[in-house]
């Protein structure tokens, strides 16, 4: 796969955070990398961009070098929605940085990219945070039914991207603490800049990387760090319970007053955890 760096300015040499894009052959890949040390990715969610993770940016990079980007088909990334692509255009960011090794952190669909690495690459991997995660293929406890990307994507094609807006946002998956008003109107800002491309013109997943099934976490010995919010979904709630008991080496936090998103209610809580759990690994 040819890859190419394309830096975003005239500049020789942009300064920590800039953004910059990668080519990785059918997309380009927005990044940002801030901070040095060990190296942290950061993988956001559906209908998210690298920018949810901010104030992780701010908080680890004193410590740690941050890299973070838009997965393809979101945010200023472009090609088309693949989360079957998302691990591979992680190893090609990892490759061009010459970074050898990372901490990876998912969030919800992001979760899923953080597994999948792991289990692809696994010598790339220091650890993983599953954050919010969702059921993977053979997970035994989710009733079967229509996924809600095939149902959002309808309500887009019929009615149009800002009711999959309102929908998601009155949903539970946007949970906040009483009185917080300045977490409704992050998220309705955020929410406002997703363009609903991987609905309105939905493809099929390439298979560029295996997904995981149920049946492989006892195998991924990878160090693992499962978090959720208290007021998390309660179908995601259950596989994080589940995990626990299926993988190996495994850690599980709760973010009290969270939701789905916990960082964004709770950003010192979430990166405690975060920081305590990456210590623990070097002391062992």
């Amino acid at each position: 796969m040819k890859v190419t760096l394309v830096l975003l300015g005239v500049v020789p040499a942009l300064a920590a955070g800039q953004s910059r894009m990668l080519n990785v052959g059918d997309a380009s890949i927005r990044y940002e990398v801030t901070g040095q040390g060990p190296a942290i990715v950061f993988v956001h969610g559906w209908a998210q961009d690298l920018s949810i993770w901010d104030e992780q940016a701010r908080a680890f990079a004193p410590q740690y070098r941050v890299l973070r980007f838009d997965r393809r088909g979101f945010g200023e990334s472009t090609g088309y929605a693949d989360q079957s692509a998302d691990p591979a255009d992680l190893l090609a960011l990892l490759d061009s940085l010459g970074i050898p090794n990372a901490h990876i952190v998912g969030l919800s669909a992001g979760a899923r990219t953080a597994l999948e690495f792991a289990a692809a690459y696994p010598t790339r991997v220091n650890s993983i945070v599953y954050y919010g995660g969702g059921p993977m293929p053979g997970f035994p406890a989710m009733p079967n039914g229509p996924s809600p990307r095939s149902l959002f994507s309808e309500m887009a094609r019929l009615h149009g991207i800002d009711s999959v807006r309102r929908f998601v946002l009155g949903s539970p998956l946007f949970w906040d603490p009483p009185n917080r008003p300045d977490l409704v109107e992050r998220k309705r800002r955020a929410m406002a800049a997703y363009a609903g491309r991987d609905l309105l013109d939905p493809r099929p997943e390439s298979g560029k990387v295996p997904r995981v099934r149920w049946g492989q976490l006892a195998e991924l010995k990878v160090p693992t760090l499962i978090v959720n919010g208290d007021h998390d979904i309660p179908d995601f709630l259950i596989v994080a319970d589940s995990m626990v008991r299926q993988m190996p080496n495994v850690r599980r936090v709760v973010i009290k007053d969270g939701g789905h998103g916990a960082h964004f209610a709770q950003p010192e809580q979430f990166n405690a955890a975060l920081l305590g759990f990456f210590a623990g690994l070097r002391r062992d």
